[in-house]
């Protein structure tokens, strides 16, 4: 079967976009609120509903799934998506809306998991990463970009027409699934679960080392506008302006976080703890000077990108014979350290202020440094570069 990789790539990343999009209705829960005649709480666990779904749904769903021929699992998991979103345009009620939120959201690590896999089997022997790092690119733009667009479309037209070009661009990349992807078989066998591997010592520390990363930076990242507003006293527009650079410069962070891997892997995931703490320390030192903050929160925006790669990279190294399970479990991974993070920066702020969540960060990413550390250097688990 002859197909041009380049091609079933970029429409797969723009099928990562689409499918990420539904994650950027954060910058709309007062208008949340306001549609459906709820709660800001309620509009809150409405919103979240979306990712602590994939927490869960990540650890099983994507295994689940790769049995099946690869276009016809994408075009049922876009249908259901495109399906679910028109469906919440139009309902004023919320339940059936959480329904069909939680719904798609069921199916969203199978996507991700798969094309993931599908990607590295199809990219040129020296390009892999680059794969892999364009459609992690794909969930960063998605989400980021998603959300000024989201939040632009919501706050001017309401919230119908903000869920409308979701749900619209959802329809393009299913149309392009179907007119320009090829049809590839699964898995030929069953799926048997990598026990032994899932029992190792290797695979145990390096997922708890992994999840400190996006608990350490979700703490800092989600309580960031509160910061820059109480501490930095920057507001209104220049608040929105700084975090849509924030954004920016995160996807540039993920391709440079695929490039730093391809050539030192090793020292990359080590090192990248210590420069994270470091900016951390940083801003709790300096937060009084503004310039100063600002240029260390858009070098924390480069490496909070960077942590997709990272987390996906150790993930499929250690379960190198089961890179579904291994993606789906990076996708839980990621979005379960994002909910915990925000739970637990919550609490922080509350009880000892919004400079905590610096310290906190800090204590986190020193912990994922020292198992990381074991596991590579005394464990010395094989790394796929």
């Amino acid at each position: 079967m002859k197909y041009n990789p380049k091609v079933l790539l970029y429409i797969l990343m723009l099928s990562t976009m689409a499918i990420n999009t539904p994650l950027s209705i954060i910058g709309i829960i007062s208008q949340i609120s306001d549609y459906f005649n709820i709660s800001i709480a309620i509009s809150g666990l409405y919103v979240s509903s979306f990712t602590f779904t994939i927490a869960i749904t990540g650890l099983f769903i994507p295994i689940l799934f790769s049995k099946y021929e690869i276009k016809k699992t994408f075009i049922t998991i876009l249908s259901i998506f495109a399906l679910s979103n028109i469906i919440i345009v139009f309902t004023h009620n919320i339940c059936i809306a959480s329904f069909f939120r939680i719904f798609s959201a069921v199916f969203y690590p199978a996507f991700i998991s798969i094309a993931l896999t599908f990607c590295e089997k199809i990219a040129p022997p020296d390009q892999k990463q680059d794969y892999i790092t364009k459609i992690l690119l794909g969930i960063s733009i998605g989400s980021i970009v998603g959300l000024p667009i989201t939040t632009g479309l919501g706050t001017i037209f309401g919230y119908q027409v903000a869920m409308s070009w979701i749900f619209l661009f959802n329809l393009i990349t299913l149309i392009l699934i179907i007119i320009f992807f090829p049809e590839i078989p699964g898995k030929s066998k069953s799926y048997e679960m990598p026990l032994s591997s899932l029992k190792s010592k290797e695979f145990i520390l390096a997922t708890v080392g992994i999840i400190m990363m996006p608990i350490g930076a979700s703490i800092v990242y989600n309580y960031l506008p509160y910061f820059l507003q109480t501490v930095s006293h920057v507001y209104t527009y220049k608040l929105s302006i700084f975090l849509f650079a924030y954004g920016i410069i995160s996807i540039f962070g993920t391709w440079l976080g695929g490039k730093l891997i391809a050539k030192k892997d090793k020292t990359t995931l080590i090192i990248f703890q210590l420069v994270c703490a470091a900016v951390f320390l940083g801003i709790f030192l300096f937060n009084e000077f503004l310039i100063p903050v600002l240029v260390l929160i858009l070098i924390f925006g480069i490496l909070d990108g960077m942590g997709y790669n990272l987390i996906q990279y150790i993930e499929t190294s250690v379960l190198p014979d089961s890179p579904e399970l291994a993606n789906g479990i990076f996708l839980s991974v990621l979005n379960g350290g994002i909910a915990i993070g925000i739970a637990i920066g919550g609490f922080l702020v509350d009880g000892f202020g919004v400079m905590s969540i610096f310290t906190s960060g800090i204590l986190f990413l020193l912990l994922a440094f020292i198992l990381l550390c074991y596991v590579i250097l005394i464990l010395k688990v094989p790394l796929k570069y």
